[in-house]
């Protein structure tokens, strides 16, 4: 039996839901108990249930257990199961965390019911509805901003949503559509141009950043497993702690060090802690950045989770990371997925099955991300008892992240970047799609992105919502390469010679908003552009060189030198370093004594096109004040 096929098979610790059955979601608690504790949805929520109070204070000073209040929370308990049995927009199940946020939001439209006298949800009528929306946008919040925020109102409003759909399921529901020909988001205030999406990684800070990550993996975990080898033995040669075992460790270091011609030995025993959470933190933005899953997905890997895969036609193996996804699965152990590893990544994970063997043998258990759940410093590798030892929260990878990224010095445009569990994936879906629209089919796979429950390896078509979140990235990419080029002292290329001469002049203290304002003005209007490593290009089909249509350059045609001629094309100072390469591998091309006639023709004109471009820019940063 294959890995997958015993990670479908194992029986979950949450129970499927049957028909009649309406506490399979529940562990420890009943139906009618004052505190729901919702059973784990996956290991990261074990240690950690969410518990719904039922038992909370209304605007009355009363209880909303008490007796008065019996049909309304029969009903909400209603609610809340059929929540986390299938959501509104998809019919799948929703995680223990997201029926948690689900509840303190039907908790906020009680309390208003019960400051209005309401005592049923078929009460309410559209005027009422109103009501409700103009209380929520003006509820302070203790210690934030004093209005709530579009998206915290759209989830208030989309709750209502589920009282008119499962109304024929309710004791009592509301018998209208509370967005009839309207859409909850607009409603809440929630324009698609204020949507501020979970960022990606910009290429200036994800390159150093993956780059350390892969060195630190190859070069530096030899190093580290080394130094604990010489920890452990340390440890187990004599008894003592705090200092003294400190102090005897440390010795222990400092001797296995000399020995071992290496560039970076660990010398000391706070030096071995420290490179080693980094070592984590580097596994993951390996994992996160070149495979591309979640952060849940990640933390759940299992020891042997690298696998080989023969495709039938392939002349060679794949390698996968067997693992599994969580997102909208109502069992506890997830839907069984895979996804195609390059050679770091499936170096990463060897790394990770090194650091974790002690911890694994202690607990029995196989994940690789098992660390101690409280407190740090060497003895989690040499003091440890099973029930010390858990996966990780996704706070707790941030938080590693975060320390990871302050450790590299990361900046963006001046100011600290701070990393976050969620980016690898979105810098990954972004790198592959934007340099090959033609893969979403195949990008879809690896990222697990579905809407209903087909099998992993019965896809048909690409995955709309990530069809849209790329064309979103497009636009945003171009908003900002037109900001860049309204502000550029000089451009080069035929089409960079136009925005000069006929670009606005942006003057005073907003200039930054009004260049922000016109870039997004042009972009509206339908000049997208198109960007790539040696310029951009300001498409125009009339003009296009490389012989586009309607829908776009052609990509079998685009090349520099095409682009270079092109009356589309502009660069600027942030493609200077690939023309400037261009010259320096055209000279030295010249200096070759055996080069062919028709090739020297074709340098010579290459290195024209370079060195017009360079000077095109560089005459623009004199004329510049």
């Amino acid at each position: 039996m294959s890995a997958l096929q015993r990670l479908a098979t194992d029986s979950p610790v949450v129970r499927a839901p049957e028909r009649g059955d309406r506490t399979w979601f529940l562990t420890e608690s009943t139906w009618e108990d004052p505190v729901w504790v919702l059973a784990p949805g996956n290991a990261l929520e074990e240690r950690r249930p969410v518990r719904l109070h039922w038992d909370f204070e209304l605007q009355d000073g009363q209880r909303f257990t008490d007796q008065r209040h019996a049909a309304l929370l029969e009903t909400c308990r209603q609610l809340v199961a059929l929540i986390r049995s299938r959501s509104l927009s998809t019919g799948l199940p929703l995680r223990p965390s997201t029926v948690g946020q689900y509840f303190h939001t039907l908790r906020g439209l009680l309390q208003w019911m019960s400051a209005e006298g309401f005592n049923r949800f078929s009460l309410l009528d559209p005027p009422a509805l109103l009501q409700f929306q103009q209380w929520l946008r003006s509820r302070p919040l203790p210690g934030r901003s004093p209005q709530r925020a579009p998206g915290t109102v759209h989830r208030h409003l989309y709750l209502l949503a589920y009282f008119h759909r499962f109304r024929d399921e309710l004791d009592d529901g509301l018998s209208f559509d509370p967005f009839a020909g309207h859409d909850p988001r607009r409603a809440a205030g929630y324009h698609e141009g204020l949507r501020r999406p979970l960022p990606y990684t910009p290429d200036s800070v994800a390159v150093p950043l993956v780059q350390t990550a892969i060195d630190l993996v190859t070069r530096d975990a030899p190093v580290v497993l080394r130094a604990w080898e010489a920890y452990r033995q340390a440890a187990a040669g004599g008894r003592g702690a705090g200092h003294a075992h400190t102090g005897r460790a440390t010795r222990a270091l400092q001797r296995a060090s000399a020995g071992i011609p290496d560039d970076s030995p660990v010398r000391s025993v706070r030096e071995l802690v420290l490179r080693t959470d980094l070592l984590y933190a580097a596994c993951f933005v390996v994992i996160s950045y070149l495979v591309g899953p979640r952060v849940s997905e990640i933390l759940h890997l299992k020891a042997g989770c690298v696998q080989r895969r023969s495709a039938e036609g392939a002349c060679q193996p794949v390698t996968v990371i067997v693992g599994a996804i969580f997102k909208r699965q109502a069992g506890y152990h997830g839907r069984a997925h895979e996804w195609v590893a390059p050679p770091a990544a499936v170096q990463a994970v060897a790394v990770l099955e090194a650091l974790s063997a002690g911890h694994r043998a202690i607990a029995g258990r196989d994940e690789l991300w098992l660390r101690r759940w409280r407190g740090n410093g060497a003895t989690e590798w040499h003091e440890v008892a099973s029930e010390q030892l858990e996966i990780p929260s996704t706070a707790r990878a941030n938080t590693q992240l975060g320390r990871f990224g302050a450790w590299l010095g990361l900046t963006y445009e001046g100011r600290p970047w701070k990393l976050t569990s969620h980016q690898g994936r979105k810098t990954f879906a972004r790198f592959a799609a934007l340099r090959d629209r033609t893969s979403l089919f195949a990008l879809a796979q690896q990222l697990g992105h579905r809407e209903r429950a087909e099998t992993d390896h019965g896809y048909a078509g690409s995955d709309y919502r990530l069809d849209r979140e790329i064309d979103a990235e497009i636009l945003e990419q171009s908003v900002s390469a037109w900001e860049h080029m309204l502000a550029a002292p000089g451009l080069g290329g035929r089409a960079g010679e136009e925005i000069l001469a006929n670009r606005p002049r942006f003057r005073g203290k907003r200039i930054k908003e009004d260049l922000a304002s016109y870039a997004r003005l042009l972009v509206d209007a339908g000049l997208v552009l198109g960007v790539c490593d040696w310029g951009f290009c300001v498409y125009r089909e009339e003009y296009s060189a490389c012989l586009g249509n309607a829908a776009g350059p052609n990509p079998a045609r685009r090349e520099p030198s095409t682009c270079a001629r092109c009356r589309n094309f502009v660069v600027s100072e942030p493609h200077r370093a690939y023309w400037a390469e261009q010259v320096h591998r055209c000279q030295d091309l010249l200096d070759e004594p055996a080069l062919p006639l028709q090739t020297l023709r074709i340098v010579r004109a290459r290195l024209d096109e370079a060195r017009s471009l360079v000077r095109a820019m560089d005459s623009g940063q004199k004329e510049s004040p």
